[in-house]
């Protein structure tokens, strides 16, 4: 009688069923084991056969870019725009981004019972990835749970977030078998074993059900056990080997990838069998599996493994790397495929995949590592062929601040266009037309210096630009273009007429890109002499020129300045209006490479009205490292930085700092982050008791801004100058300027006073005594599991009190808790 087998059966015990059903009763659930025992598969099938909606991202290599793409391709299916915006604004790598990212995933109508799985996230060893997840977590997103597979995990703060009920967490031995529980899986395979050969077996794996998957094999094929002493020589016998050379070619060829479909493979295999081949696989073993959900394959570890082993062996590794790289070029994954072409050393792949990038995406999310890797290990013979490309780098390195490798990627560029005898006339005016585009940021923020690169490139260009589009971010990110471009005491009124002449040219030539940046300075200007209505006539000047070309990076600037006109009237609310719409005009346009901007404008707010502690807590600590702050800005932070520091009290660390500021804001210059930063320095020496240090450093201050009646620094911060100016008035030290000062600070101290008065009193949430109670909790850390244990009340009467704290207070995140506790 022939003996029927069904060795692709599932076997799960009551212990991992009832661990998976806890899924739905936590944010985050973590299953931690090592290679074989089965984590992958029993997430999927307990989730296949739920009501769950499922999303599945496999991790494939410790890039916080390559987790993001996938993270929000999942959520692409729920919410295309919301998944644009994220993938807009780039992986969150600081307190600012992550908020923001948080923001739009709760705007997200998740199904209930959502489930998102990162299956291999011990690929992603990220620290950085670690802090977007937690983040996620104690975010408690409604319906929304993660579940994360892993051989490993290293979060660093996961016995906190157990203990306040974040995280459900099964480990290894959740996943062992006994041995009567291996009996029970082989009886199930159709195999009938002795209770000893069980224990034999248990002996030898310790309940390892991927070795004991490849021993039942092996018996069903040989009558006997063998030793596991060598698992991916049982798994060549056991799998590999009865396979087809056909088949087992085609495996080889799909080994590089982890999951896979359909499409992919015939892409990658070439041949009009593929569907054959892939029904023969997942029929015959239960080490390649079809997700009928993901419409994608997904193969074992142990599989994948075993099969690179061989690859190793063939002479076709590099052809596989080439046609991956095809692949994702052609659909749209430029990071994947410059990842791939880049492993088979094709860098003219590389080049191909950033310039149809760029025709793309305006601006591309590349991270400063890949970029530098690219350019300094691509051979020249590729950099003489691809001139635009090489512009493209030139650009983004300078952004990046890699002054030295700009330089010599502009040298060789210009070398290379010199040597190539394929160009014509038009094409070699067309390519220095375009680098005269890139050398104009070489004089940053020298706007006579810019102006002569741009008149160059209108003479060489006879269409715009195709480095600069239109949307492209001019400002680096910073809310003030007066702020960029003042650079020389006395010579203002010179900067702003240059600026009239040059910004209608750079827009031409641009798509519209800075349109009404002329006029923001211009109103920023008057602004800075105390003429506040000739400001605001202007400013609205710069709004319709900017919304006209849709210039998001000005407009913002337009709405820093009525921001802080508000405050010289008085009128808070107007104030804060303006930040909302900052807000609502990078959502729209998805530009959120401006989101650091909108923080610095209320930092500055807040650190004007003396509330130091409503300051972003990135720019109160002075934190500059995340990869979207660019180096022309980092002046501007230190404007709002220093202030913070002076609004707390932090005079020894202000003074300290004040060499370092110096330093920074002497780079090309920024006169006015120079005239800030002066003031801070005297204001804190006065606050010590050195006088004459503090009267000193404010003569120098003034000797800067006065010869263009740049009055408001001082203005601003005569809260704590005023003694000083008044002495320096008596000795007769540029009476007039000062003069003008003390005449415009009046008014404007009595406008943040009553601002003070009327919205920074003992703030009441009108909450009852259980929703501060349970508001408290969440804002220590607490999950709503974890309130429920705390209070003894039910998670269903947490969910329920918390929609209505966040509804009384006006806020939908619970991060933002702490700002009332």
């Amino acid at each position: 009688m022939r003996i029927s087998y069904n060795t692709k059966s599932f076997y799960f015990t009551d212990r991992i069923t009832d661990a998976m059903k806890e899924i739905f009763d936590y944010p985050l659930t973590i299953v931690e084991a090592p290679m074989g025992y089965g984590k992958t598969t029993a997430v999927r099938e307990y989730l296949d056969n739920n009501p769950a909606k499922m999303l599945w991202q496999n991790i494939y290599d410790n890039t916080s870019t390559g987790f993001w793409n996938g993270f929000c391709r999942q959520l692409d299916t729920l919410d295309n725009n919301c998944a644009q915006s994220l993938i807009r604004l780039g992986f969150p790598d600081d307190s600012v981004s992550i908020q923001e990212a948080l923001h739009i995933i709760g705007t997200i109508d998740f199904p209930e019972q959502s489930v998102i799985v990162i299956d291999d996230y011990h690929l992603a060893g990220c620290a950085e990835i670690n802090a977007f997840i937690e983040s996620v977590v104690r975010n408690e997103i409604s319906n929304l749970h993660i579940v994360l597979t892993a051989r490993y995990i290293e979060i660093q703060n996961i016995e906190e977030l157990k203990l306040k009920g974040y995280v459900n967490h099964l480990k290894t031995e959740m996943f062992e078998l006994t041995p009567k529980e291996i009996a029970e899986y082989f009886r199930l395979c159709g195999v009938s074993i002795r209770d000893f050969d069980a224990e034999r077996l248990h002996a030898l794996t310790e309940g390892w059900i991927s070795a004991l998957y490849l021993l039942m094999l092996n018996y069903i094929a040989n009558g006997t056990y063998s030793d596991i002493t060598n698992i991916y020589k049982l798994m060549e016998n056991a799998v590999y080997a009865p396979f087809s050379e056909e088949v087992k070619d085609f495996l080889v060829t799909m080994c590089i990838f982890d999951s896979f479909t359909a499409d992919q493979a015939a892409h990658m295999w070439g041949k009009d069998n593929t569907t054959a081949l892939l029904e023969e696989i997942t029929h015959r073993n239960a080490f390649v599996k079809y997700d009928t959900r993901q419409k994608a394959y997904y193969v074992h570890t142990i599989l994948t493994n075993f099969l690179k082993d061989v690859l190793e062996g063939k002479n076709i590794k590099f052809d596989l790397y080439r046609r991956a790289a095809s692949w994702y070029l052609k659909n749209g994954n430029f990071i994947q495929s410059m990842h791939y072409y880049y492993l088979c050393g094709d860098f003219e792949g590389v080049f191909q995949a950033i310039e149809v990038e760029k025709a793309i995406n305006i601006n591309p999310p590349y991270r400063k590592e890949l970029v530098v890797k690219y350019i300094t290990e691509c051979p020249d013979a590729v950099k003489a062929k691809n001139h635009f490309v090489m512009l493209l780098f030139a650009f983004r390195l300078f952004s990046f601040n890699e002054i030295p490798l700009f330089k010599m990627t502009c040298d060789k560029f210009v070398r290379n266009i010199d040597n190539d005898i394929t160009l014509n006339e038009n094409e070699r005016n067309r390519l220095m037309g375009e680098f005269e585009m890139v050398l104009s940021f070489t004089g940053y923020n020298d706007i006579s210096r810019m102006a002569k690169h741009h008149r160059k490139a209108g003479q060489l260009l006879k269409e715009p630009s195709s480095i600069m589009y239109a949307n492209s971010i001019w400002t680096f990110g910073s809310p003030s273009v007066l702020y960029m471009f003042y650079r020389e005491s006395g010579k203002l009124i010179g900067h702003i007429e240059t600026m009239m002449e040059d910004i209608p040219l750079y827009s031409r030539l641009s798509n519209g890109n800075a349109a009404g940046g002329e006029y923001v300075m211009s109103a920023e200007y008057h602004f800075n002499t105390g003429c506040f209505e000739n400001a605001e006539i202007v400013a609205h000047q710069a709004m319709y020129e900017a919304q006209s070309k849709n210039q998001v990076a000005n407009i913002i600037c337009v709405l820093f300045l009525k921001m802080r006109i508000a405050l010289v009237q008085g009128d808070f609310p107007v104030a804060l209006g303006h930040l909302e719409s900052m807000r609502d005009e990078i959502v729209k346009e998805k530009e959120y490479l401006l989101i650091h901007t909108v923080e610095i404008c209320e930092g500055y707010l807040y650190a004007l009205l003396g509330k130091g502690d409503k300051v972003p807590v990135w720019l109160a600590i002075g934190d500059i490292s995340s990869y979207r702050l660019l180096f022309p800005i980092i002046p501007m932070i230190n404007i709002v930085y220093g202030r913070t520091l002076l609004t707390n009290g932090e005079y020894l660390k202000l003074i300290g700092s004040s060499k370092h500021f110096i330093g920074i804001a002497s780079v090309f210059p920024n006169l006015l982050a120079l005239i800030y930063t002066n003031i801070y320095i005297a204001s804190a020496n006065n606050r010590i008791f050195r006088e004459a240090d503090a009267l000193n450093v404010m003569r120098r201050a003034l000797e800067m801004a006065l010869p263009d009646k740049v009055y408001m620094p001082f203005v601003e911060n005569c809260d704590y100058i005023r003694p000083l100016l008044e002495k320096l008035y008596r000795e007769g030290f540029r009476r007039d300027g000062i003069a003008r000062i003390l005449e415009l600070s009046e008014p404007y101290q009595r406008a943040l006073d009553q601002i003070k008065k009327e919205h920074f009193s003992e703030y009441r949430t009108g909450l009852t005594s259980r929703e501060e109670e349970i508001a408290r909790l969440a804002a220590e850390g607490y999950s709503n599991k974890g309130i429920g244990k705390k209070l003894f009340i039910s998670e269903n009467t947490v969910k329920t009190q918390m929609k209505s704290v966040f509804e009384k207070l006006g806020i939908k995140s619970r991060v933002l808790l702490k700002q009332f506790f």
